[in-house]
């Protein structure tokens, strides 16, 4: 068997097996855009409705014209351009009420890692995923979530890779970026998809309003969770 092919499937099989590993960020006494604001003026997406701009990676293209269930109602996709391994990079917005800022605000690390772990993992009859790492870091102006996960796919037993960088505004604006890799290329669109959400500026404006686009809220996840953990008293991890 391919020496590549092999150390992919035990690493498969490594995150599948093993429980989620969690890493804590301490607080950050600035803004969680504090270094993007150097790319503002060599970011080459924009986006005016949703104010933000980015720079994507070097020669991924936009996709257009895809159906809204592929979509997902995101604002807007990049891609690799690369059939036999593609890649996809996404960037969503939703609103978040001042009741979920003051949650995320209130309750721990453990709390905010479990609501998206929830959130993320989700079983659905075509796949299933595990969330394997979460960074939360604290910011003035809000919290920035980094999440690790992969999914297997039922129809083929293949797999795909995810990372997801969530951004919890005070201003009650929630963006999302993320990325969806094969495993054989993951550490190299890794790498892309890190240098390039490190010039995802937010500017204070408020982008145009529109219902939120995930299946479950922040605000049912976070309650239920908390409400589960305090009831059963299972353990935080």
């Amino acid at each position: 068997m391919n020496k590549t092919i092999l150390s992919i499937m035990m690493t498969v099989v490594v995150l599948i097996l093993f429980s989620t590993s969690m890493a804590y960020a301490t607080n950050h006494n600035t803004s969680i855009f504090s270094d993007a604001t150097r790319y503002a003026d060599s970011n080459t997406y924009k986006n005016t409705n949703y104010s933000f701009s980015i720079q994507p990676p070097l020669n991924w293209v936009i996709v257009n014209n895809l159906p809204l269930n592929m979509s997902n109602q995101a604002i807007v996709i990049f891609s690799n351009n690369d059939k036999s391994q593609l890649a996809t990079f996404g960037i969503y917005h939703r609103h978040i009420t001042q009741n979920v800022i003051d949650v995320i605000n209130s309750h721990p690390d453990n709390d905010i890692l479990a609501t998206i772990d929830q959130e993320i993992t989700s079983p659905t009859p075509d796949s299933q995923t595990k969330m394997y790492s979460g960074v939360v870091d604290r910011f003035n102006d809000g919290i920035r979530v980094s999440a690790s996960s992969v999914t297997r796919y039922t129809a083929d037993n293949s797999t795909s890779f995810s990372e997801d960088i969530f951004y919890y505004l005070n201003n009650g604006n929630q963006y999302t970026l993320a990325l969806t890799s094969k495993p054989t290329n993951i550490d190299k669109n890794s790498q892309l998809f890190e240098d390039s959400a490190n010039t995802f500026l937010v500017n204070q404006a408020n982008p145009v309003p529109e219902f939120p686009i995930a299946l479950i809220t922040l605000v049912t996840g976070m309650f239920s969770i908390i409400l589960i953990f305090r009831i059963k008293g299972l353990p935080e991890r």
